[in-house]
């Protein structure tokens, strides 16, 4: 009686220890991610869409809402720490950024922001059709915003890099001549050229370059729910496993991709040293590959 009195209490005394830890870490109702910059800026939409489908591929009822206050990349990174205000976001992996969240390895945008496409003033294009290395594209000032991970990676590589912490403030800046050319990914150029044209009418999409960064883009989830990130991941790779995510990713960039025409244009490339060892390169299903691209297309139009 004594043993079996003593396995029954282990038995509870388990269930009891267990029980906190489930409560300790619930998924909240409302999930939170970014707030955008500014009413032209359209860049989180595929990703607030991808979450709610995630979410829902995982059997989760939660809503994504965005934050209530805009953060700089410095109090993101802190925010998402205490994982009150905001729950999860999607960028680029940045020094600490792995070390200090929750980073869901898959790259969501299958790399495509690390084909750079260049926003220029028309006067520049003829200087720019001429550029056939990458040490001439150096030869001229590039902007970025002050905290994105590729200013970094550009002034390693070499680039002349002004900057601004105000994304709306660049646009601005490139129609002064601040700098020359503004490096956007594919997913982003396009729409930012029409975006901003108004109130520059000479803003164009350069025609002939474009720079390739090894840039994934992942989802990190606040060390304060681990639970999330283990749903999210989860959603996502059902989603890459029944085919849904190609079809969510090219229903955002078949367009752009077309438009971008990577085979006439000269691709120059730099490496990025904010990847980690675990950067998963190896796992050719996650990533764009411009040359099967064609295939994708006819996939998604079927």
């Amino acid at each position: 009686m004594l043993r079996l009195f003593a396995a029954c209490m282990l038995i509870v005394l388990g269930f009891s220890a267990f029980a906190p830890a489930q409560a300790e870490f619930p998924i909240p109702a409302r999930i939170v991610t970014l707030k955008p910059h500014g009413q032209e800026d359209g860049r989180y939409r595929y990703v607030e869409i991808l979450l709610e489908k995630i979410l829902g591929k995982a059997g989760s009822q939660a809503k994504v809402a965005q934050a209530q206050t805009r953060y700089s990349r410095d109090r993101l990174l802190q925010e998402l720490i205490k994982g009150e205000n905001i729950h999860v976001i999607a960028e680029a992996p940045k020094p600490g950024w792995e070390e200090q969240l929750l980073p869901i390895r898959i790259p969501i945008r299958k790399g495509l922001q690390g084909y750079r496409l260049f926003l220029i003033n028309r006067q520049d294009q003829a200087a720019l059709a001429n550029v056939n290395s990458l040490e001439e594209l150096q030869d001229f000032a590039t902007g970025s915003g002050a905290q994105w991970s590729t200013r970094s990676v550009m002034e390693q590589a070499g680039f002349q890099v002004v900057t601004s912490e105000d994304y709306e403030a660049l646009f601005k800046m490139l129609k002064l001549r601040r700098f020359v050319t503004f490096g956007r990914g594919i997913n982003e150029v396009f729409k930012e050229q029409e975006s901003f044209a108004g109130g520059n009418g000479d803003l164009i999409v350069e025609k002939t370059l474009c720079l390739f960064i090894p840039l994934p883009t992942y989802f990190f989830v606040s060390p304060a729910h681990p639970e999330l990130a283990k749903l999210i991941e989860l959603g996502l790779k059902q989603m890459i496993a029944d085919g849904s995510f190609d079809q969510h990713f090219l229903t955002f960039h078949h367009a752009d991709l077309s438009r971008a025409n990577l085979s006439k244009r000269k691709i120059f490339s730099i490496s990025n040293p904010n990847l980690s060892g675990q950067t998963p390169i190896g796992e050719p299903s996650y990533w764009l590959d411009p040359a099967s691209l064609g295939d994708l297309q006819q996939e998604n139009d079927s």
